[in-house]
């Protein structure tokens, strides 16, 4: 269950962040956080939120990861508003950890982690995190694999939201090595609302509709995952054999259990895959392959081979696979009971 999510307003007090004619970027990010943190308050008053800041401070990045960390957090939210040199561009990106994207977007990396600079200590404290050798956050990359999907899931409706929604130019889903998500230790996304030195945007994003609409799509999105997150365990064993009698007429859907997410393709052999010896792999985007194990048209079955799968994948799921491609369990049974 989702029960706690941290909020970061980037920047803040000393480091104002990137700067428009006319605005700059910690006053409109930290009204869009304030905004989507009421947002979720309202609607899930179950939900605990969980600000790095509330008010115009300056939170070094360690604290901010660290803020999340200590709260056992289950979401980690970061917001921000581009810039660029030269000419300015238009539209919104999200990222998560990675390294994939980092020869094309150095310039987003720099200017995210550089905040690191406004600590006098910062050679010290940050001596292990260098982005310009990815050697140096290689192992913390594979650590934040086990958050990889979940992740990606909420980037994606973020920018869904964002495109199709609010209209807004989509550039996409990105992976980056920044901070913050380097050292958060559940799914997290940095979010990039627009470009401050784009005129139009900036004016959007500082005025009070715009921030509202931006707040209402990472609403959405949020609720959106959440919703799916908790699905994938919202149905009970009792639940198995109407569903199982189902499927023996339609024989339309198969369970499985998702175990992996990767940003490159791996390889399914025994070796790659704690022995298991009948991964399949999908992809299902230029940049994500889905890894699955143990077809099945018994939903009881895929609930028995999910509670032995976690023993070697703790972050594993069951996942519907309906004419080839992968769908979230709660699709796969809407489409069996209709």
């Amino acid at each position: 269950m989702l029960k706690k999510v941290v909020i970061d307003p980037g920047h803040g007090g000393r480091d104002p962040g990137a700067s428009g004619a006319r605005t700059r970027e910690k006053d409109i990010v930290l009204d869009i956080s304030l905004k989507l943190g009421k947002l979720i308050n309202d609607k899930y008053p179950d939900v605990e939120v969980i600000y790095t800041r509330k008010t115009d401070v300056y939170i070094e990045p360690l604290m901010r990861a660290e803020i999340a960390n200590k709260a056992n957090a289950n979401l980690f939210i970061s917001i921000h508003a581009n810039a660029a040199s030269g000419r300015c561009p238009a539209g919104t990106e999200t990222f998560v950890m990675g390294t994939q994207h980092l020869a094309a977007n150095l310039e987003v990396v720099k200017r995210e982690n550089d905040v690191i600079l406004f600590e006098e200590d910062h050679s010290i404290r940050y001596e292990s995190f260098d982005y310009s050798r990815p050697e140096s956050f290689i192992i913390q990359e594979i650590y934040q694999q086990a958050y990889f999907h979940q992740s990606i899931s909420l980037a994606s409706e973020v920018q869904s939201q964002f495109k199709n929604t609010l209209k807004r130019v989509d550039r996409g889903v990105k992976q980056l090595p920044i901070f913050v998500l380097w050292k958060t230790s559940m799914p997290s996304v940095l979010v990039e609302v627009g470009f401050i030195c784009n005129a139009e945007e900036e004016r959007y994003m500082s005025s009070e509709t715009g921030k509202q609409q931006l707040a209402n799509a990472i609403f959405q999105a949020f609720s959106s995952y959440k919703i799916n997150t908790e699905n994938r365990s919202a149905f009970s064993p009792g639940d198995s054999q109407a569903v199982t009698n189902n499927i023996s007429a339609s024989n339309k859907v198969e369970f499985c259990i998702q175990i992996r997410t990767t940003s490159r393709p791996v390889e399914t052999t025994p070796n790659n895959f704690n022995r298991y010896n009948n991964v399949e792999r999908f992809q299902t985007s230029q940049t994500l392959y889905k890894y699955i194990v143990g077809r099945t048209t018994d939903y009881a079955a895929a609930q028995e081979n999910l509670q032995k799968v976690r023993a070697d994948f703790n972050d594993a799921f069951i996942v519907c696979i309906v004419d080839g491609k992968i769908i979230p369990v709660s699709e796969g049974l809407k489409l069996i009971n209709e």
